[in-house]
């Protein structure tokens, strides 16, 4: 399988629900898995690179490191089940009382559910997380958030610097979903309700090696 438009990635996105980056899922497409090598970080319609942030602005899907380090393309009309299968219905506060969420991780989301949508470079300089030891401190935090789902990457502010690094900017998903997008989804009410919805949509598209680590990730059959 290679594509090389970008019309073609979202066809992709659609078709397999979720879809990373790079190499996650056993037996399951990823972007750099499809787009040819010689492609990337050219800068035209055709970079692989550019089209992980269009899809998100085009409302095709959300994208975040959803399954531990490695980022993911979700489907928008799957993804409102997806923050409710990662938290299992327990929110921030609730994850943070139990143990689950670091103080910092509840500190970041607070601020980024506060302005809506921040880059990271003021995200870090608002959680006061900015000493080059408190750098992993900062990194843990919005990982694990977006492990949960709490938090979406929806797009990416250029830097000051000439030739500098773009920097991600975030949202809540609470936010993403039911503000930004110009299409609001239902929200499931559910636990038993998403879990029944995903699988299903999965079952769909999956081989049997990738549905099982997917129904793993997201606990559909617990």
């Amino acid at each position: 399988m290679s594509i090389t438009t970008y019309p073609e990635f979202v066809q992709l996105v659609d078709q397999y629900k979720i879809f990373p980056f790079s190499d996650l899922i056993p037996d399951h497409p990823s972007l750099t898995s499809v787009a040819p090598s010689d492609s990337w970080h050219k800068d035209n319609e055709h970079d692989p690179w550019l089209w992980r942030v269009k899809i998100v602005k085009d409302e095709h899907a959300a994208y975040g490191k959803f399954f531990g380090s490695k980022l993911s393309f979700v489907q928008v009309s799957l993804f409102p089940y997806i923050p409710l299968l990662l938290s299992q219905g327990n929110n921030v506060e609730a994850r943070f009382q139990s143990g689950l969420l670091s103080q910092h991780a509840r500190d970041i989301y607070r601020i980024i559910k506060e302005a809506g949508n921040i880059d990271a470079r003021n995200l870090r300089k608002e959680s006061r997380l900015t000493a080059k030891e408190q750098k992993k401190d900062y990194e843990r935090a919005l990982v694990d958030l977006q492990n949960y789902a709490d938090i979406v990457i929806t797009g990416a502010q250029e830097s000051d610097i000439e030739g500098g690094w773009s920097s991600m900017c975030y949202e809540t998903s609470e936010h993403w979903l039911y503000e930004t997008l110009s299409d609001t989804p239902e929200a499931p009410r559910h636990l038993a309700e998403a879990k029944t919805a995903v699988k299903a949509e999965l079952a769909e598209v999956c081989t049997e090696k990738a549905l099982k680590y997917l129904d793993k990730k997201l606990r559909l059959s617990l």
